[in-house]
């Protein structure tokens, strides 16, 4: 085979991954948000506030492959807040849509024990469509366990 054939097949293997990878990710931008605690002394969890935040958050969400997610949280500032490689769990959305009354929430847990939550859509759908994080009471909560305060934040 040609040296010339050779560099055009990775050329086009090149751009083929480099544009299926980028079409794999997308960009939330968050508007609101509310903050929760977890008192390891009383084994409670806070309540959640009443009133919203202002958010400039955003969340990349990137599809690494099957039912895996990389899911990375940045504040207003673009300061990362919390990053974690998540798969869906089946059993615990079961359970989380039955304890919440929300048929539309979707679990994903990653190694550390920490969530994601969707409700009204998936990470799936909206690596498919970001559109649909306009649907109305479209939310993602972020569980973090694995610090010694842990805490949890539900941005809209």
């Amino acid at each position: 085979i040609p040296m010339k054939a050779v560099l055009t097949i990775f050329l086009f293997l090149y751009i083929f991954i480099t544009n299926t990878s980028l079409s794999q990710s997308v960009r939330i931008n968050f508007i609101r948000y509310k903050q929760i605690e977890y008192n390891v002394y009383s084994e409670k969890w806070s309540p959640w506030p009443n009133a919203w935040n202002q958010s400039g958050a955003h969340a990349i969400i990137q599809h690494i492959y099957d039912d895996m997610y990389k899911v990375s949280i940045y504040g207003y500032d673009g300061d990362l807040i919390a990053s974690t490689t998540c798969t869906f769990d089946s059993d615990v959305s079961v359970k989380k849509r039955i304890s919440q009354d929300d048929p539309y929430l979707n679990c994903y847990s990653d190694t550390n024990g920490d969530q994601i939550w969707t409700s009204v859509v998936s990470l799936q759908s909206l690596i498919d469509n970001v559109e649909g994080w306009k649907q109305d009471n479209a939310q993602l909560y972020l569980w973090v366990f694995s610090t010694d305060t842990p805490f949890a934040f539900v941005l809209e």
